[in-house]
């Protein structure tokens, strides 16, 4: 019996796929079975967000009020003219 991999790779045009590794095999006809994987890595929006923020959190960040900022690009607009 033939061995069996098991490996990800991309699908980079309709019908090329480029593996994440290589297989321990010759040059050779191979039946592949593919399963999207795209849906499963992508976090939702939301989720992502938390995370930065619990990271900032975390380290102390402290965020910049609006009044800064609006200051600072006034500051900086100033010293435009």
């Amino acid at each position: 019996m033939s061995s069996v991999y098991i490996v990800t790779g991309t699908l980079t045009d309709e019908q090329t796929v480029t593996l994440d590794k290589s297989l321990p095999l010759v040059l050779t006809k191979v039946r592949l079975v593919i399963e999207p994987l795209t849906s499963s890595l992508l976090r939702p929006y939301l989720e992502v967000i938390a995370k930065i923020r619990k990271q900032q959190q975390d380290r102390g960040h402290k965020a910049r009020l609006r009044e800064d900022v609006d200051d600072y690009l006034r500051q900086e607009r100033d010293s435009w003219e």
